[in-house]
């Protein structure tokens, strides 16, 4: 109701109709023109026709651009095709940076694996295969990896070069178990030319290439957590 009473006030009708109501209260008010009443109710009353009438016509001509518009908005719906937001060069390398990181965590993780080992393995005599085989792989498969940002590339390049010094160690120093032929194992003395000594002295090597790469895989976190590059 309010949108047709917006209607009819709003349209030219509505001036017609408000103009013949002042003639007729003007008319009312004046007694000489009592005796021509009748003459000024005709008068009204086709006004008030030609109105109705302006109305109508009025009222469909809207109607008809009002399903023409409905119409066009259907079509425009049905061609509509969703804008996809990309990301900015910015966001592009943030994302990356967290995709390299999450790939570097799941090869050597600070609670299992080779890490877990050597932190735990004050021997380090033995390397199963189970511990090896991933920092073999995050060898092989990092090794062209960067960081934008760059003290996470930094603390990344320490890392790759702590785990590839040991992985040469424990390809020089040991070899394949006999009780688990997929497991490595120190060289014992009395297969080494210096005896017994160059046996401590690379299980002295390995261990402190093991604590650098404890110590490079620390900072690597710590600096993934500053950067917010991976978030705890």
């Amino acid at each position: 109701m309010k949108r047709i009473g917006d209607f009819l006030v709003n349209t030219p009708s509505a001036a017609v109709v408000l103009a013949a109501a002042v003639i007729l209260l003007v008319c009312a008010l004046i007694p000489s023109l009592h005796s021509i009443a009748w003459i000024l109710l005709l008068v009204a009353v086709l006004v008030a026709v030609l109105a109705v009438l302006g109305w109508s016509r009025t009222w469909t001509h809207l109607q008809d651009r009002i399903d023409d518009l409905q119409s066009s908005t259907a079509d425009a719906y049905e061609t509509y095709t969703p804008v996809t937001l990309t990301q900015t060069p910015q966001e592009e390398l943030a994302q990356a940076d967290s995709t390299a990181a999450q790939t570097i965590v799941s090869l050597l993780p600070e609670d299992d694996g080779l890490i877990r080992r050597l932190r735990i393995d004050a021997e380090m005599t033995v390397f199963p295969q189970d511990a090896v085989a991933p920092l073999q792989t995050f060898l092989a498969d990092c090794s062209a990896t960067r960081f934008d940002d760059p003290a996470a590339h930094r603390a990344f390049m320490d890392l790759y070069r702590a785990g590839r010094t040991l992985h040469d160690w424990i390809r020089k120093e040991t070899e394949t178990a006999e009780a688990a032929p997929g497991d490595r194992v120190l060289i014992p003395g009395d297969r080494r030319e210096s005896g017994w000594k160059a046996f401590n002295e690379a299980k002295r090597t390995g261990e402190r290439r093991a604590d650098a790469l404890l110590a490079a895989r620390a900072e690597f976190s710590r600096v993934l957590l500053v950067s917010q590059i991976l978030e705890d």
